[in-house]
């Protein structure tokens, strides 16, 4: 856990939308002057700027803020513990969509937080200013799964989106200059790149993949799963049953599992994190890999290819290139003791001017909210060539290719069943049509699936 305290502003706090929110901000925050507030966030890129970015905010607020960062795991048991104990330890907290449907009742809804507090609530706020993929997975619950949408009310929003984390294709650019190939257009060109890439001997691997038992492997596999027109669950009203043994969804595990043979031996065990060493160590020549570490594969104190790596979109299947979306959403717990502070906290972290910020910040941060983009000096970064990783996002966006987990109360439960067989079929020791119909079978025994 570290503090946040310095009163000295970010080199982002004069852009005009930050400064006109900070400004607004230092107005209504001064009766709340010397507040403690705790926020759990996961240990993401997000998070990470926030936490860079905070003295703006502590200088506007005099609040003395105070951040656990944690990884996914650590992170989703503190806030599991905080809310079944009923605890105050937190009052502002992340959760990835797909956990969403866990804690919907523990939050305050930021529509009610914004009726209950008029006067702590940012005029110039718009909340179709997002993204409405990000919205429809991210704020809503349930979310929104047709192209029809729900009107915005406290009992189905129960949190704001933080962040897009998006899955894209990581690339030695040096090896593949050097074989003379291109980047990948679909999964068999990217097969092919990798059976040439292994022969050369020019690295240990062709590839890696984030192939371990846990949320790691379904996040990976969805972009197989979504590129050959496939989905997981079928969805009707507020009933899910799942849709494995779908000859579609069969085809993706076929498809994802025939790279094990290029790829880390290590992936078998790998998750994001892990994938991320072993192309920053040139243990790996190529990847599908979340949007962010374009940084930290550039950083020298953390990568031996600084300079070497490029990016593109996930090859494509039969219905076209789709990237897993791996977003989390930020709300105010039902337990905090400072909601009003938490409240102010939340319009700041999700501010369009904080997110123009972020961007441009060290970590690159894909915004959340449209208009953000949309600032000449965002839009001069993303034109210039200088933000690589995010211009390849920002293009998935723009295709609305995207595809994104979708949670429920059973999800931990169908989630172990899901990923521990996918696992196995990325070992070998389950054909894909096995490891799937063990799965659908497991899960079919939770009893009914309900939002």
């Amino acid at each position: 856990m570290s503090t946040s305290t310095s009163e000295s502003p970010t080199q982002f706090s004069s852009l005009p939308d930050y400064q006109d929110f900070l400004t607004w901000l230092k107005g209504a925050s001064k009766q709340l002057a010397g507040t403690n507030l705790n926020i759990s966030l996961e240990a993401e890129f997000t998070p990470l700027t926030l936490q860079l970015q905070d003295n703006d905010f502590a200088a506007a607020t005099g609040f003395n803020d105070q951040y656990s960062i944690k990884p996914y795991s650590l992170q989703l048991s503190d806030v599991s513990l905080m809310f079944s104990t009923r605890s105050s330890a937190y009052d502002v907290f992340g959760v990835d969509n797909q956990n969403l449907g866990a804690f919907r009742d523990d939050s305050i809804s930021p529509l009610q937080l914004s009726q209950t507090y008029p006067e702590l609530t940012y005029p110039d706020s718009n909340l179709a200013d997002f993204n409405d993929i990000i919205w429809n997975y991210i704020a809503t619950y349930p979310p929104v799964l047709s192209s029809g949408s729900r009107a915005p009310t406290p009992s189905n929003v129960p949190v704001l989106p933080l962040d897009a984390p998006t899955m894209i294709l990581y690339y030695r650019k040096d090896v593949y200059d050097k074989l003379g190939l291109s980047p990948p257009k679909t999964w068999d060109d990217h097969y092919s790149n990798c059976q040439t890439i292994q022969k050369s001997g020019l690295v240990p691997y062709a590839s890696a993949s984030q192939a371990s038992p846990s949320i790691s492997i379904a996040y990976e596999f969805l972009s197989h799963v979504a590129s050959f027109g496939g989905a997981l669950w079928n969805v009707d009203g507020d009933t899910i049953t799942p849709n494995l043994t779908d000859g579609k969804v069969t085809a993706a595990l076929e498809n994802f599992v025939r790279f094990s043979a290029f790829s880390d031996a290590g992936s078998i065990a790998y998750s994001w994190e892990d994938v991320f060493e072993s192309l920053a160590h040139g243990v790996s020549a190529s990847a599908l890999l979340w949007d962010g570490y374009s940084t930290w594969v550039n950083d020298p104190a953390r990568s031996t290819v600084t300079g070497m790596m490029a990016y593109s979109r996930t090859p494509a299947g039969p219905v076209g290139s789709y990237s897993t979306l791996g977003s989390a959403g930020v709300g105010v717990s039902k337990y905090s003791r400072n909601p009003k502070a938490a409240w102010l906290w939340l319009q700041w972290a999700t501010a369009k001017g904080t997110e123009a910020a972020m961007i441009l910040n060290k970590y690159h941060v894909y915004p959340t909210r449209t208009s953000a983009l949309q600032i000449a000096q965002v839009s001069s970064a993303l034109q210039s060539g200088s933000l690589k990783a995010a211009e390849v996002t920002n293009e998935v966006f723009q295709s609305k290719s995207l595809a994104a987990l979708i949670g429920f109360p059973k999800w931990f439960e169908a989630l172990q069943a899901l990923s521990t067989h996918l696992n196995h079929a990325w070992q070998g020791v389950e054909s894909p049509t096995q490891a799937l119909t063990t799965a659908q079978d497991l899960i079919g025994n939770l009893g009914a699936l309900t939002f």
